[in-house]
């Protein structure tokens, strides 16, 4: 995995851009931590500090927690002796492991927008500092906390910082803590449910509500949309594509059957010992839609990717998934 810095801007006033990671106030006390600082090598034209820290789901100091979810806590530090702003901030991990993704509102500089997405075979957050350079971590500043949610645990990754003003790109390597690590507890018994199902539990049908009662489906739908790789930005999202329904374009209809199947993989991770409408991302495929031999997380993952492809690589997201959903050829 690695953790990759990009953008070609020019600043207001000539001035040189700047992507990378720093730390984040140590006020709470988390399973880990850690800090580097880094000087831009060509030039010196910029000194930073890259920090993390890592809450795990249960930990009471985690900021931002989700049930069954790393929070990967990031933020830019900016030297007083640089010459040049900080714009950018981007994260690839392995795809499917970023669950959600944004920021803290402090007393640092907020990033104008925050974006995920899946590309090829990773999974990559993006935090954008604009306008330049009004909004842009200039030296001497601080970005607020940055934040990854993710079941994955941690790992070492490379990372890299770079600087464009339109002539000269000013990268510096080095590496990090991210998600890394699959979660060990994914293969129990497969039991998914199809879009029926889960339109009629959002709809609260009768003979629905006894699966995931009181809050519990507010927090699978919430569990379902970070596990989307920003394909879902909210619940509401996720709940209007699996309600769609009449004539639809392929892409739509493979976005209802990922709704789905992003419910089964929520359901089991929150309730693993639940009778109804799990899957565990090492349940195995032996030969559908998907192919033959694989996990469901590569499926899903493959899935994913699909989606925003052609017109054919939606048919085979929509097919792929619909038959996990259905429970075709998938085994424990």
């Amino acid at each position: 995995m690695s953790i990759r810095f990009k953008r070609f801007q020019k600043l207001a006033a000539g001035l040189v851009a700047l992507l990378v990671m720093a730390g984040p106030a140590a006020q709470a006390a988390p399973d880990a931590e850690g800090s580097s600082t880094f000087v831009e090598p060509q030039f010196g034209a910029y000194t930073a500090t890259k920090s993390y820290q890592v809450f795990s789901a249960t930990n009471p100091d985690n900021p931002s927690p989700v049930a069954g979810q790393y929070t990967y806590v990031y933020t830019i530090a900016n030297s007083p002796g640089s010459f040049v702003c900080l714009i950018g901030f981007d994260l690839e991990a392995p795809l499917g492991s970023i669950g959600s993704a944004g920021f803290l509102p402090g007393p640092g500089v907020d990033p104008s927008s925050t974006m995920v997405g899946a590309v090829g075979s990773t999974d990559v957050v993006e935090w954008d500092f604009q306008p330049d350079p009004a909004g842009a971590i200039c030296p001497g500043q601080t970005s607020d906390q940055l934040f990854v949610r993710s079941a994955y645990s941690p790992g070492t990754v490379s990372d890299n910082m770079s600087s464009v003003d339109g002539q000269f790109a000013l990268d510096t390597s080095g590496a990090c803590v991210g998600p890394f690590v699959p979660p060990t507890n994914n293969n129990g018994e497969p039991l998914p449910c199809t879009i029926g199902f889960w339109k009629n539990r959002a709809d609260g049908k009768k003979g629905t509500l006894q699966w995931f009662p009181n809050g519990d489906f507010t927090s699978v739908v919430s569990a379902a949309t970070a596990l989307s790789s920003g394909i879902f930005p909210d619940s509401s999202s996720l709940l209007t594509f699996l309600g769609s329904k009449g004539s639809r374009p392929i892409q739509e209809r493979a976005k209802q059957q990922l709704a789905a199947t992003l419910l089964n993989l929520a359901a089991a991770d929150l309730f693993p010992d639940n009778q109804k409408c799990k899957l565990f991302d090492g349940n195995g495929i032996t030969n559908n839609a998907c192919g033959q031999n694989l996990t469901i997380i590569n499926a899903v993952n493959t899935a994913k990717v699909n989606i925003s492809g052609d017109s054919a690589a939606q048919h085979e997201a929509m097919e792929c998934l619909d038959d996990i959903n259905n429970g075709i050829s998938v085994h424990q």
